[in-house]
């Protein structure tokens, strides 16, 4: 099969407010969002004015790590996007095979590191499906799938491309950070989906 292609964008573009959002400014003292920690781990940093939430944002950790690693990253960019509600999920613990079985926060298993090995994938359907709930809580609530986006970093951006590219309709963007494409066999882009902006990138910005 051909390898998928996409529109790469920088992230600024993915999912900032209109220009007449772009008025509201806050100053740096006042606290723009409100954290809630969820019994699965899951960290929510939601616009303590909730009438201001306009997008979403879902960041899925690295392998072995937990929401917690991408709270202060998520801290960051709540100052700066006041409109965004950011959502963090922790894997589930399981066994890694390449890691010696240990057990660990992992959103599917790894094998090895070929392209043979990236095929044997097991637990990644049921974290797509995770993701895909989680943006359509977002939806329910009344944001729109092209006001949310996926992020993520190693396994964690591997996991927002192969569902965030696969979600019912397209996403405002995918930030795929030092990812990669897992799976492959099992990865159909959603038609209509094909124009989804995504930056994909590895070492230092």
């Amino acid at each position: 099969s051909s390898t998928p292609t996409y529109n790469y964008l920088p992230p600024q573009h993915l999912i900032y407010p209109s220009i007449s959002a772009c008025t509201i400014h806050t100053p740096h003292h006042i606290m723009t969002h409100t954290t809630t920690r969820q019994g699965d781990g899951t960290i929510l940093l939601t616009p303590t004015n909730s009438s201001l939430q306009s997008a979403t944002v879902i960041i899925c950790h690295g392998l072995g790590d937990t929401s917690e690693g991408f709270y202060d990253v998520a801290q960051r960019l709540s100052s700066k996007l006041p409109h965004a509600k950011f959502v963090l999920p922790t894997a589930p613990t399981q066994k890694v095979t390449m890691n010696m079985g240990m057990a660990m926060p992992s959103w599917y298993d790894i094998v090895g590191l070929d392209k043979r090995s990236n095929e044997f994938c097991k637990g990644i359907e049921e974290s797509r499906s995770r993701l895909h709930r989680l943006v359509q809580t977002e939806v329910d609530a009344g944001v729109s799938h092209d006001r949310i986006a996926l992020a993520g970093f190693s396994q964690g951006g591997a996991l927002s491309l192969y569902a965030g590219m696969q979600l019912p309709k397209p996403p405002a963007g995918i930030v795929v950070m030092s990812g990669y494409l897992p799976h492959e066999s099992g990865f159909k882009i959603t038609a209509g989906s094909e124009g989804t902006p995504v930056w994909h990138g590895h070492g230092e910005v």
